[in-house]
């Protein structure tokens, strides 16, 4: 390759295949930009081998050797003398590829993520608004605290039962035709909601409407994979997951809103909510297959000379194949890294939705509030969730630091937790912001990492078991909160239960610092023991 300095001035001309001019102008991109190339964490190891340490996967290798990395050193752009020879790109060719790259980033944001992000806010309001409506249900529908605590949360065993297939079925089948289907789908079980009448019925269309989104967020993570190279991803992501935050937002007050169409055509206030709050679900599902394209190579709005930057960026950052990969759900949940991020996750969403379901009943707390009023304060708590999910993940991308963002978040949840237990009502909303902050900020940090795991089929399969059993926490969560508030009188007792388990998830990033896991056992990957055992560096992580 630096025999040829001619070809690093052909980066302008279309072409349809990543050739080694499309690779050097990347290396290039990435030194005119700054982008912290050490973000992409494993994918810096040896040629045929995965990340072994998760240490390894949170920070990044930061050094390189000469006998060691020669492939990847050029891939990730660390040409110094010592790793790989001297480019031979001009400064032209560099500016050039910046711009480029520059150009598709914002082209690639500006095209999908609004409507992810708009199908997102729909999707948390459809599965959260009945948090707004606990009273309403209790006196109109017969359903007590307990009942209403397991019905909110039987709603995550559908989600986890279905997240994996549901995902292969995408990667098989492309984003636009799945995502749409299953919006159409949620949206009118979402409408649904408003001929509960009992227990029984709103713990059947709970989990049928857990079932119909569990594709939906694994599936958004892993599209997001197709389209955007590791030291974007964690601020795409975060400008995904913002959308909770708005959606919470603006959710509570237009649920106190419809909530006061009580009486109108012979319905209840918050039937009128299911309704109203189902239908534009319906509609932006009809839409979906025209506003996304499922893979860079279908995107008839990015030139040929777009596609070979994009995908070159992608393919650099993509971890090496391993020799042995996981084929089947045990042999992935046997992968002692994604154990632990299944609990880290878990411990994520215990808090997120033990908060989301109980805040507007610990608002309630608060004398002189009306139905509006309640929506109004407990939107609180997400303009700083939403604070916190885009400055988060724009420092954890810019440091190319994944576990110290991570392990700060959740032990802001933690600490916003027990202030919202022990204080009164007005200081105690002050702390569930502080919570927000943290539990909303850690999830686009916490998802840049099971990409660097795996790859293809494998990675589509861990991104949704990882999902499924993280939100199990959101049926632990209002379920725990529900039966405290049930045998002690107080919902805010669960608060304690769930604060613990936060902590235990804070605690095991931590350990990430020292543990030195395998991908898989020795006897298949002889190469991960003499990782673990000759990395110079391996006492410095």
């Amino acid at each position: 390759m630096a025999s040829e300095p001619s070809r690093s001035r052909e980066v302008g001309k279309r072409t349809s295949i990543v050739s080694a001019s499309t690779i050097r102008a990347v290396i290039g991109a990435h030194s005119c930009t700054g982008m912290p190339v050490r973000s992409a964490g494993p994918v810096s190891r040896v040629a045929g081998q995965r990340a072994t340490k998760m240490s390894d996967v949170f920070d990044g290798d930061q050094t390189f050797h000469r006998e060691k990395f020669p492939v990847f050193g050029v891939l990730l752009g660390w040409t110094t003398a010592r790793t790989v020879q001297r480019s031979d790109v001009s400064r032209g060719g560099r500016m050039n590829a910046a711009t480029t790259a520059d150009r598709v980033r914002r082209k690639v944001a500006r095209r999908l993520l609004p409507p992810l992000f708009l199908m997102f806010v729909l999707s948390f309001l459809d599965r959260t608004n009945v948090a707004l409506v606990k009273t309403h249900l209790e006196v109109d529908a017969g359903i007590g605290a307990a009942a209403y605590g397991f019905g909110a949360g039987v709603f995550f065993v559908g989600y986890a039962l279905l997240g994996v297939p549901s995902n292969l079925v995408l990667h098989r089948w492309g984003a636009r035709r799945w995502l749409a289907a299953l919006m159409f789908v949620w949206g009118l079980l979402s409408c649904a909601m408003a001929l509960t009448s009992g227990p029984t019925g709103f713990y059947v269309l709970r989990f049928l409407l857990g079932a119909a989104e569990a594709g939906f967020f694994p599936g958004v993570i892993l599209y997001l994979t197709y389209w955007f190279p590791a030291a974007d991803r964690g601020k795409a992501t975060g400008m995904f997951q913002s959308a909770v935050a708005v959606s919470s937002i603006i959710g509570n007050p237009v649920g106190g809103y419809l909530i006061g169409l009580h009486g109108l055509a012979g319905l209840d206030g918050w039937q009128w909510m299911f309704v109203l709050e189902g239908a534009p679900t319906v509609l932006l599902a009809l839409a979906v297959p025209w506003l996304l394209t499922d893979r860079p190579e279908d995107a008839r709005w990015l030139t040929d000379e777009e596609k070979a930057l994009l995908a070159a960026r992608i393919e650099a950052d993509r971890p090496a194949e391993d020799a042995h990969p996981p084929r089947r759900v045990r042999e992935i949940v046997g992968d002692s890294r994604v154990l632990r991020l299944m609990f880290v996750y878990f411990a994520i969403q215990i808090g997120v939705y033990g908060v989301t379901f109980w805040l507007p009943a610990l608002v309630g707390r608060i004398n002189g509030l009306d139905d509006v009023g309640i929506g109004l304060v407990s939107a609180l708590p997400w303009v700083c969730a939403l604070l916190g999910v885009l400055v988060l993940p724009w420092f954890s991308d810019r440091s190319g630091n994944r576990r110290g963002p991570l392990r700060l978040a959740l032990i802001l949840t933690a600490a916003g937790l027990v202030g919202g237990a022990l204080l009164p009502p007005v200081p105690a909303v002050a702390a569930l912001c502080v919570a927000a902050f943290g539990f909303l900020g850690a999830q686009p940090v916490f998802w840049t990492v099971p990409p660097t795991i795996l790859t293809g089929v494998q990675m589509a399969g861990t991104i949704a078991l990882i999902s499924g059993f993280g939100n199990l926490g959101g049926f632990l969560g209002p379920y725990v909160m529900g039966v405290t508030e049930s045998a002690t009188g107080s919902g805010t007792n669960g608060l304690y239960a769930i604060t613990l388990i936060v902590a235990a998830g804070a605690a095991v990033v931590t350990g990430f610092r020292w543990a030195g896991l395998r991908a898989a056992p020795a006897a298949s990957h002889p190469t991960d023991k003499e990782d673990l055992t000759d990395d110079p560096h391996r006492a410095l992580r």
